[in-house]
């Protein structure tokens, strides 16, 4: 049976500010220690996966997430500044309630409205970038499949663009848990969902 690409999606592990809640984008906030023990027990998980490389956002909660499978694989981690978060700008370091008062426009965020948030990005800049590295990491690694650790938002904006959807569409997408998985597989109808927000069995191969 021939090897079927695909591409696995990975949220890193959880940070101090995952925990309170505030947003982080390209704000490099590492790995907390539960952070840290989650990616040691989801390695297991993606490393009987059998990938056949590893790619990863250089903000240190991904990469440290990707490491804990790289050191159990032996692969080496590939990093691309494209598959950061999204930059929220001034928001950054805040819970909701505290952006919405910086900035009151931001509301139009949680109906699907495009928002290029003050100092930061726009969703249609980042699901072009995102949409352009995964096309370009697929293109260029062999068949199997191939861990691609990135971060919320940047993984369901990402993920949209590879079906063709615009940016008031991304909402469809629920939320994604740190350390769960989507999967995507290339058809020759477009790309196929695998799977959305699928936790790891933990602990696997430990």
């Amino acid at each position: 049976m021939p090897v079927r690409p695909r591409l696995i999606l990975v949220r890193h592990g959880q940070t101090e500010w995952n925990a309170q809640r505030r947003w982080q984008g390209a704000t490099d906030i590492p790995l907390d220690e539960t952070g840290r023990r989650q990616a040691r027990a989801a390695a297991g998980h993606y490393a009987s996966l059998d990938p056949v490389a590893i790619w990863s956002s250089p903000l240190s909660r991904a990469h440290d997430t990707a490491a804990e499978v790289a050191a159990v694989t032996g692969l080496d981690i590939r990093t691309d500044d494209r598959l950061k978060e999204m930059d929220f700008g001034r928001a950054e370091g805040h819970v909701w309630e505290e952006a919405l008062a910086l900035d009151p426009e931001i509301a139009g965020w949680r109906v699907g409205q495009d928002f290029l948030w003050p100092g930061g990005e726009s969703g249609v800049l980042v699901q072009r970038r995102m949409s352009r590295v995964l096309a370009q990491i697929h293109e260029s690694s062999p068949a199997g499949a191939v861990l691609v650790f990135s971060h919320g938002t940047a993984i369901r904006m990402g993920t949209a663009a590879m079906f063709g959807w615009g940016i008031e569409a991304v909402w469809r997408l629920d939320s994604m848990d740190n350390c769960c998985s989507t999967g995507l597989t290339p058809t020759s109808a477009g790309w196929r969902l695998d799977h959305f927000n699928a936790s790891p069995q933990w602990g696997q191969g430990a």
